[in-house]
C-alpha cells in the first residue's frame, strides 16, 4: 500500500469512523463507565470544533488546500499556527475528548488516543514531508520554531 492510499479517509472521516465504532461497541456490550457522563464535555467539543474550523478557514482565506492529500500552495503560519503546527488535528482531538467526557464509557475514551496515534504516526509525517518539499528551508524554520501539537 502506498502512502497516498493511506489518505483514502481524511482525518475528519477517521474521527467519525472511530466515533461510529465506539457507538457500536457501546451499544452491543455493557461497558464500565470510566467517569460519570457529564454535559461539561460540550465545552470541549465546541472549543475543539471551533479551533479546527478557524484553522480550516485560514486555509480557505488564502486559497490553499486543507486536504492532507492536496498540494499546498502557501504555508500557513498565523493564528493558531503560531503555537501549534496542527490546530485542525488538535481541535479534533479536543472535541473527541469532550465527547468522551459526555459519554463516559470506555469505547469513547479509546477514540482520542487511537485518533492521535493514527494522525501522529501516518498523516502528519506525510504532510510534513510534503510541506518540506514544497517550502524547503522556510518550512524547516517554522517546524523548528513551533511544536507539532502543543
Amino acid at each position: 500500500m502506498t502512502t497516498d492510499k493511506l489518505f483514502f479517509f481524511p482525518p475528519p472521516i477517521v474521527a467519525l469512523l472511530l466515533i461510529g465504532a465506539a457507538r457500536s461497541l457501546d451499544q452491543i456490550a455493557s461497558w464500565i463507565c470510566l467517569v460519570p457522563a457529564s454535559s461539561g464535555g460540550i465545552v470541549w467539543v465546541a472549543a475543539g470544533l471551533g479551533l479546527a474550523a478557524s484553522a480550516a478557514f485560514q486555509f480557505h482565506a488564502i486559497k490553499t488546500t486543507a486536504l492532507p492529500m492536496g498540494t499546498p500552495t502557501q504555508l500557513v503560519t498565523l493564528g493558531a499556527y503560531l503555537w501549534t503546527r496542527n490546530p485542525m488535528y488538535l481541535g479534533i482531538v479536543t472535541a473527541l475528548l469532550g465527547l468522551a467526557v459526555m459519554m463516559g464509557t470506555l469505547p469513547y475514551w479509546l477514540v482520542p488516543p487511537v485518533f492521535f496515534l493514527i494522525i501522529n504516526g501516518i498523516h502528519i509525517p506525510y504532510e510534513e514531508a510534503q510541506l518540506e518539499a514544497a517550502f524547503g528551508p522556510r518550512y524547516v524554520r517554522y517546524k523548528n520554531a513551533v511544536q507539532r501539537w502543543l
